[in-house]
């Protein structure tokens, strides 16, 4: 009995770690925004296959390459939000088809260049091999990246309490036209939202990239799963992206370790924000606030 609780509290703490990073910037974009970002899929292969080319394609070394995939990511999100988000800020339904649209191009183009059957691999490894903690074994790249989670979402929260940027960033989440009466620029928060929220996905899937499996359709499945954490949260709202990262990392962690059936890990996602929202339609926080 004590193996399986090490391994529910060990398998929680890791798996709720990655997807707060996986979420962290959907939760931000939907609370800034105020929109349901269905382009945020694009974001996970182009970090693995835009550093690959870097690498592999131009002859790059790691850490250029990933500098390189990171300035490209920049130039993206301000292409989509000047081309896209400002342009159907106030007709949704043409902003979300748009979005959803560019991402299966994105991925449709990373596909044709780089199949599966490539066998893209990054070396992004901090440490390798395992670690073993009570009776339980686990890699140590994604016990490393769990705590450097836990680090960046602490430094993000920080950042949003503290610092003017952050604080005028959470009064445009509230308000646009009061932001807009006291003097904040609110379009340039608009870009710098969207360029600061791909740091900690891009952190994120690089961590995952030697260890999870890698294909150019892997963003549709992190992007199901930064859904079901910001609706089960509360749209927006990083305090309660905290909470239900943890909560879906520990049902997976039962369905995997206790009832042994890795299968149900996303029916069993979807079964617990289903109870939740019939309880509390909002999520276990208020939606209207970034925190």
């Amino acid at each position: 009995m004590w193996v399986y609780i090490q391994n529910l509290l060990i398998y929680t703490f890791i798996l709720g770690s990655i997807y707060l990073l996986v979420s962290l910037g959907f939760s931000i974009i939907c609370g800034v925004l105020r929109i349901f970002h269905l382009g945020y899929a694009y974001i996970f292969p182009v970090t693995i296959y835009i550093t690959w080319m870097f690498l592999h394609d131009l002859g790059w070394s790691l850490i250029p390459a990933i500098f390189g995939m990171v300035a490209v990511q920049f130039i993206i999100a301000f292409l989509i939000y000047k081309g896209v988000i400002k342009k159907y800020l106030d007709k949704e339904l043409e902003m979300l088809v748009g979005l959803l649209l560019l991402t299966v191009i994105i991925e449709q183009a990373i596909n044709y260049q780089y199949p599966m059957q490539t066998g893209v691999y990054l070396q992004t490894e901090l440490i390798k091999g395992t670690t073993q903690i009570g009776s339980v074994i686990v890699s140590t790249q994604l016990l490393i990246g769990s705590i450097i989670a836990l680090l960046l979402t602490g430094l993000f929260v920080l950042f949003f309490l503290k610092t003017r940027t952050g604080l005028a960033i959470r009064a445009i989440s509230q308000s646009i036209y009061s932001s807009q009466i006291v003097g904040i620029n609110v379009e340039s928060l608009y870009i710098f939202t969207m360029m600061f929220v791909l740091v900690p996905v891009m952190i994120g899937t690089l961590i995952i990239a030697p260890v999870w499996t890698v294909d150019p359709q892997m963003g549709q499945l992190y992007m199901f799963t930064a859904i079901l954490v910001a609706v089960l949260g509360g749209l927006g709202n990083l305090k309660g992206t905290i909470m239900a990262s943890f909560l879906i990392g520990a049902v997976h962690a039962v369905m995997c370790f206790i009832v042994g059936e890795p299968r149900f890990m996303t029916l069993s996602a979807l079964v617990l924000v289903m109870i939740v929202l019939i309880v509390r339609p909002q999520g276990l926080t208020r939606s209207e606030s970034l925190w």
